[in-house]
């Protein structure tokens, strides 16, 4: 690939990253309620769930969704039910813990957490499948294009997700009333819940 052609699909892929959907409010409530690492460290795994559709895409193995559809749904609506599950006990919490963290987010729980948010969205595919070809011809497409191609599209995507967990570090950062720790947890929790929510119906 050219630069031209990398610019053109890390500026794409980005956009894709930071539009609001599951991902995003996923990353912004990690990130406002547990602190900046925990929300890189989800943004990793959801890149990750992405590039795992890329290269299905890549592969031009579109019809493998299909094959998979009963597994995705089932692995998703098992995320989805846990995903709430975090939410529910984070709108619980009667103030926010800046200090400690919740024992079930640890760091590797975090990265499966933020790749099955990412892995279990079915549109990513659907994207991928119309997106790349208008830059670059699957059919003549070799090992070390599509590694670029991964490369430039992880990035990206795992950028996207640092903005969104930047501002939500911010915020964080602003809470120190109990009032507003409160509402944070409410707010967060809400937030997790609906991802939840966008993946028991997408």
């Amino acid at each position: 690939m050219d630069f031209y052609t990398i610019i053109s699909i890390a500026v794409a892929a980005f956009i894709f990253g930071i539009t609001p959907g599951p991902g995003t409010l996923a990353v912004l409530s990690v990130s406002t309620s547990q602190g900046f690492k925990p929300g890189v460290i989800l943004s990793a795994g959801e890149a990750m769930g992405d590039v795992m559709y890329l290269t299905f895409a890549i592969l031009s193995l579109g019809y493998l969704a299909e094959v998979l559809d009963p597994v995705i749904k089932l692995v998703r609506w098992i995320g989805a039910a846990y995903i709430m599950y975090l939410g529910i006990f984070q709108i619980r919490l009667k103030g926010l813990n800046l200090r400690n963290k919740h024992k079930s987010n640890s760091s590797i729980k975090t990265l499966l957490i933020g790749f099955l948010i990412g892995s279990t969205n079915p549109k990513v595919i659907v994207f991928y499948l119309s997106f790349i070809p208008l830059f670059i011809n699957l059919s003549a497409l070799n090992l070390f294009t599509g590694i670029q191609l991964v490369i430039t599209i992880y990035l990206s995507v795992f950028f996207a997700c640092f903005v969104v967990c930047l501002s939500g570090n911010q915020l964080r950062k602003m809470i120190e009333n109990p009032i507003y720790s409160r509402r944070l947890n409410i707010a967060t929790g809400s937030m997790m819940v609906l991802v939840g929510i966008f993946l028991f119906i997408s």
